[in-house]
């Protein structure tokens, strides 16, 4: 009965996270902060939300060309930020799944569709991984024993990566993991799927994914800037290398499925991660909104795409 309750309700413990963090600070003096914003900043840091999306398209476009798959860049663009407006309303983003239903749609195989979805998120999480290692060794004064820890764990989730691909447990691994999230009904139809999905996966070469994690990198960089900008219109005193790794760390936490569009985890993350630093916990909170409002206006974009290509659920 309590894991029935638990699933059912498991996204709401991010939004009783924030509840709390809202009741221990001063709510007006949050507004007060996202209101005295320095404008050019904000306007600056939303118009460059477009090209960030344009250049997250041509990576997923240039993952389906390695598969045969072409589509019209503003059908492709259309359908990736339809995606978005799906998956930040749902937990851990699943809801971006939607790509791939648009592309089953079309006639492909939902293996052959998945393939190129999954390696465009592991994509964004690969660079993230490198990211946060590489960066946070700048850092280890700040952090010292966490962020050491944090780059040992890193480095050995890498290494058994590498032993799994080195070995072939790779398939092994995703056969299982999705034994376990798909439901039980959808399972044979799976298995017919899953080999195709692998199939497609054997596509890519070492040269595919060196090009897929230099466009991945490029989107991410103008993330940072994006987030650099409303910390600078904040007049948030953090370099811009700690900023972009304590977005990135959040960024993860915010996968999470216990929260909708990473509300609460996103909080408590960027409040403990900007805990050394002598930072208003409400200016922290007015840069976590701004975060979010960065997210809400993606959400949007996607939104007209859905309603210009809707797709049956």
């Amino acid at each position: 009965m309590f894991n029935k309750i638990f699933k059912k309700y498991f996204f709401l413990i991010g939004i009783i996270l924030f509840l709390i963090i809202l009741s221990k600070s001063n709510l007006r003096e949050i507004y007060e902060n996202i209101k005295n914003i320095n404008s050019p900043y904000l306007i600056i840091a939303a118009l460059l939300i477009f090209p960030m999306l344009i250049n997250k398209t041509w990576c997923w476009h240039y993952i389906l060309k390695q598969q045969g798959i072409k589509y019209r860049f503003r059908d492709l663009f259309s359908m990736y930020c339809s995606g978005l407006y799906i998956g930040l309303l749902t937990p851990a983003r699943m809801g971006e799944i939607t790509r791939a239903l648009y592309l089953k749609k079309d006639g492909h195989s939902m293996g052959k569709s998945l393939a190129g979805i999954i390696l465009d998120r592991l994509s964004d999480f690969a660079f993230l991984l490198f990211f946060v290692f590489f960066g946070s060794l700048f850092f280890v004064t700040v952090f010292q024993k966490q962020i050491l820890i944090f780059v040992l764990g890193t480095t050995a989730a890498v290494i058994l990566f590498l032993i799994f691909l080195k070995i072939g447990l790779v398939s092994w691994f995703l056969n299982n993991l999705f034994r376990i999230l798909v439901l039980k009904k959808y399972q044979k139809s799976w298995k017919v799927n899953f080999q195709d999905f692998i199939n497609n996966l054997k596509i890519y070469k070492l040269k595919h994914y060196l090009i897929i994690f230099l466009i991945t990198a490029f989107s991410w960089l103008f993330y940072y800037f994006i987030t650099y900008l409303l910390a600078k219109g904040l007049e948030l005193n953090v370099s811009i290398l700690y900023l972009a790794i304590a977005v990135t760390v959040a960024g993860f936490i915010t996968l999470l499925p216990i929260s909708i569009s990473g509300i609460g985890t996103r909080d408590a993350a960027l409040l403990g991660l900007f805990a050394p630093f002598a930072i208003s916990i409400e200016k922290i909170l007015a840069f976590s909104a701004l975060i979010l409002s960065v997210s809400l206006f993606t959400v949007l974009i996607g939104l007209i795409c859905w309603l210009i290509k809707p797709l049956k659920l």
